[in-house]
């Protein structure tokens, strides 16, 4: 899935001063998931640490655990069982974020770019449902543990992870590679359950402040052959002005952006 660590470096508007913290790898892993620590340049540790940041492998995947300083607070990803796997066999064409990436309409399944993958959630999602998905997180713990967790799904030869920033990893996209969607997700999933809430907790305390995401909006525009999809919750206002149209959910929204090439209709489809 990857060749190589993090690439690109930390995006011009990311507060300077902040280093991700290091995350080592405990317990007795799949040979799949060692080699992409390998990759990825996760240290493997001789001991449980509770006082650091680790990812605890064992033989069913892995889980990510914060210092108990911070709660100790865990985050596990399993396709196989659990609200991940429920979510997974009961995804349809149908749902929110499918049309919004346009799985709505005839013909084969868009190739997608997931710039903000976080989990990976919504591109295991995607991929179940046909696209070819690229997913971008530029953070090697949350990388591990969603291809750790990719490796149960039936779509994982759609599903590719890549480690990288994705403003600078856009802006070197060749014009040849373009995807037809660019999927955006400036702030992780957030949902009403505790599971989720705990799970998004976690996932902020590793990743530092929040981008500024008006740069990587103008990045994934100037790259998606057909569209750019847009989450967010509902509270908040469009990320830019030009909406061509809203793809309503339960507890979020989705702003679609037609780029001018698009052949595609103002409103979306019923």
């Amino acid at each position: 899935m990857l060749t190589g660590r993090c690439e690109g470096a930390l995006p011009s508007h990311m507060t300077p001063s902040w280093i991700p913290p290091e995350v080592t790898l405990y317990g007795r892993g799949r040979g799949e998931d060692l080699r992409n620590a390998a990759e990825l340049g996760i240290a493997v540790a001789a001991a449980r640490n509770v006082t650091e940041w680790q990812l605890v492998a064992g033989p069913m995947g892995i889980e990510l655990h914060a210092p108990t300083a911070l709660g100790g607070l865990s985050v596990a990803l399993n396709a196989a069982q659990g609200p991940l796997a429920r979510r997974l066999r009961g995804a349809r064409r149908e749902d929110p974020l499918a049309r919004a990436v346009g799985l709505q309409r005839q013909g084969p399944p868009p190739r997608v770019l997931d710039a903000c993958a976080g989990l990976c959630r919504d591109a295991m999602v995607l991929a179940e449902l046909g696209c070819s998905v690229l997913a971008l997180e530029r953070i090697p713990a949350l990388v591990l543990l969603a291809r750790s967790a990719a490796l149960g799904l039936r779509s994982r030869d759609r599903l590719r992870i890549e480690c990288a920033a994705a403003e600078p990893w856009l802006a070197k996209l060749p014009a040849d590679q373009a995807p037809a969607v660019v999927y955006l997700d400036p702030m992780f999933e957030e949902g009403g359950d505790a599971a989720v809430k705990k799970d998004l907790q976690v996932l902020r305390l590793l990743a530092g402040p929040p981008d500024d995401p008006a740069a990587l909006f103008a990045a994934a525009r100037a790259v998606a052959r057909e569209r750019v999809v847009v989450k967010r919750h509902g509270r908040l206002p469009p990320l830019a002005e030009g909406v061509s149209f809203v793809v309503p959910g339960e507890r979020v929204r989705f702003d679609v952006y037609l780029n001018p090439v698009s052949a595609g209709p103002a409103t979306p489809p019923p």
